[in-house]
């Protein structure tokens, strides 16, 4: 109801940055096959924290610490027994902090779902160990999605959408559960100019990346509420911001990346955009009609405070 009634007035709904890379910063455990969706069992108290952060700086949603929490991805880390407790948790973390900083004023939950796979140790390949058939995908993410349903999110957030398969399988378990799904759907250059899904993996071969076209086309038929870019770069986001207006009428969310370069170790940014350069492009894409708005991967705390501020100049002037 709240991000409802944000939506049909047309206020600008503010979401959260970074989740994972925030995590590495305070000192919570990264695991090499499933990122940061250990912290929520190893280290609750800074995934409660990235959160607060989050909320003061302005955040009218924060988004669970679950990218990373699926059965089969959970399972490079030795912890697929978990997976219903690991993301009930992290929901309660995000309301803890809510309930903690955020009385105030609504802020929202939402659930975030992606198709991302069990990493190779030191690599950000798929561990071919744990790659789920179709049907046990399908299996696994009607299973996360019911938890964190259960659990108490408001809305459903799925990231990274890069493919059509797998993507589809996420949208139809999160449409299936009611509640409202936001699809954030991610790609890069390719070396003609066009618009394809990200290349998660550097074991996936350029003939497997589908169009963003193709892409935006196949997830629209399975349902959700709000079409966006996420996990994109700043260059990339406003032409493929321009591709979904010209295929989506809803409301339209922006959800970039700010890193530039990384630790391919640490999966840590080693160069970024400036709070102050996010914002700019942030404003931009307001501009053009995105209605919700926040960062992904590198989009640190200080960050989501310089958009905030600069929201804030331009309504003083």
């Amino acid at each position: 109801m709240i991000l409802d009634d944000k939506l049909r007035s047309g206020d600008t709904i503010i979401l959260d940055g970074a989740t994972g890379t925030e995590i590495a910063r305070l000192g919570g455990a990264m695991n090499s096959a499933a990122w940061c969706g250990v912290a929520n069992k190893t280290h609750p108290e800074i995934v409660r924290k990235v959160h607060e952060d989050y909320i003061e700086a302005g955040c009218d949603v924060v988004i669970t610490n679950t990218f990373a929490t699926c059965r089969h991805v959970l399972a490079g880390a030795g912890l697929a027994d978990e997976t219903v407790a690991i993301n009930r948790r992290a929901v309660e973390l995000a309301r803890e902090a809510v309930d903690s900083v955020g009385p105030s004023r609504p802020v929202a939950v939402a659930g975030s779902m992606s198709t991302t796979h069990a990493w190779k140790e030191g690599t950000l390949q798929a561990d071919p160990a744990y790659l789920p058939d179709g049907e046990t995908e399908a299996s696994n993410f009607v299973e996360m999605a019911e938890t964190l349903a259960e659990a108490g999110v408001d809305v459903l957030v799925l990231e990274m959408m890069s493919d059509i398969d797998g993507a589809g399988r996420c949208a139809e378990a999160a449409v299936a559960t009611g509640l409202p799904v936001w699809v954030g759907i991610s790609c890069i250059d390719d070396d003609d100019g066009s618009l394809v899904g990200l290349r998660a993996s550097k074991s996936r071969q350029k003939a497997e990346l589908p169009a963003l076209e193709e892409i935006i086309d196949a997830l629209m038929e399975r349902g959700g509420d709000v079409y966006g870019i996420m996990h994109s770069t700043a260059d990339v986001t406003g032409p493929a911001l321009e591709c979904l207006a010209s295929r989506w009428q809803g409301p339209v969310m922006a959800y970039p990346e700010t890193l530039r370069t990384f630790d391919e170790r640490t999966h840590y940014p080693t160069e970024s955009l400036t709070p102050d350069e996010f914002a700019r492009s942030c404003l931009a894409w307001l501009d053009s009609g995105v209605s919700i708005i926040g960062g992904c991967c590198g989009t640190t705390i200080d960050h989501i405070r310089a958009l905030v501020r600069h929201m804030e100049e331009r309504v003083t002037g």
